[in-house]
């Protein structure tokens, strides 16, 4: 003991570098004790490894320090990490579930009920029902196309819809309403898009099938879903697609089917169904008129009163009631008065 006190005076009061301790006991960045500190040390009686031992044991308590040091630090900086993600955490649950609240008071309103109850039914359609129908289509009817992305050559662009197809649940019930014998009945399909209709139309005995459509590019693909369509499925041939305005065709003299399926504004209806009325005060027959996903019902209804020879198709509740369980589309026919 007596001559440990003498080293450590001695190194006290005598100039020494920084000690570096072998590089498997500390850090690398350490140095170690320079060649003149060893001397002296040796100078004083103690063997090499007596001296190594000495810088050893005060090393150890330094880096045993250090580390224990670094531990708090670490830990502390832990605790103020957890502090802080724990209070960002806890604010974005909080804005989530307020987000989440108005949500759902948002859609529980009853007309927003029913508007998801008819996207959740037309997918169920497009993607069942009209899938049987869609294998055997050259072109594809299903889906939305912007009126954006066709070519149209109309002064009536601006009152035209977004092509979307009808649901063949909607058109098989439409046509279950009709109870004359559908052979001396021509087919119209005002806004044809691509076809489905009159595919579907064509699967009935009309005598003619007619569909009529304003945008270039859907007219082509539903001429080309005839042209391909199997014959041996079809109980009327006599199908065509004219590319021309809704206001510009030709009522057909004899009895008529005419379909619309949210193809157009008020303004292009108007001057329709003038124009058919025209026709059967010309020639008095028997005509149904089918509107899927009409215009404000108040609206048609104001629209068939003046035409004056038009009444509505009464379903009975058991009808109404499945329909609107199953179809995602609201289907109102009226028919001429004889």
């Amino acid at each position: 003991m007596g001559t440990l006190k003498k080293i450590t005076s001695r190194l006290t009061s005598g100039k020494t570098d920084r000690m570096r301790p072998s590089q498997d006991l500390v850090p690398t960045t350490a140095k170690q004790p320079s060649s003149g500190l060893m001397r002296r040390l040796r100078d004083l009686g103690l063997k090499r490894g007596a001296v190594s031992l000495f810088f050893r044991r005060i090393l150890k308590k330094q880096s045993t320090r250090s580390i224990i040091e670094m531990g708090r630090t670490s830990i502390s900086k832990s605790r103020s990490g957890i502090s802080k993600a724990t209070e960002v955490t806890g604010q974005e649950l909080s804005s989530r579930a307020k987000q989440t609240a108005r949500s759902i008071k948002h859609h529980s309103k009853p007309e927003n009920l029913n508007k998801d109850y008819r996207k959740l039914l037309h997918l169920t359609q497009e993607m069942g029902y009209d899938r049987a129908i869609e294998k055997l289509f050259f072109v594809p009817a299903k889906g939305f196309v912007p009126l954006d992305e066709l070519t149209i050559d109309s002064p009536n662009r601006q009152f035209g819809h977004n092509y979307h197809p009808i649901h063949r649940l909607s058109f098989n019930w439409a046509m279950a309403q009709i109870p004359d014998q559908l052979r001396d009945f021509t087919f119209v399909d005002y806004g044809a898009g691509r076809g489905r209709a009159l595919i579907l139309a064509a699967l009935h005995p009309f005598r003619k099938i007619i569909g009529v459509e304003f945008a270039k590019e859907l007219h082509d693909d539903a001429n080309m879903n005839i042209a391909q369509f199997p014959r041996s499925l079809m109980k009327c041939r006599d199908v065509d697609c004219l590319l021309m305005d809704a206001v510009d065709f030709p009522i057909p003299e004899s009895k008529g089917v005419f379909l619309f399926n949210d193809s157009f504004d008020r303004e292009v209806l108007e001057t329709v169904l003038a124009r058919i009325s025209s026709s059967y005060r010309t020639n008095p027959r028997r005509m149904y008129l089918i509107f899927v996903r009409p215009l404000n019902a108040a609206v048609l209804d104001s629209l068939m009163e003046r035409t004056v020879i038009f009444e509505p198709i009464y379903h009975s509740q058991s009808e109404k009631i499945r329909m609107q369980i199953l179809s995602p589309d609201q289907v109102q026919i009226f028919r001429t008065l004889i």
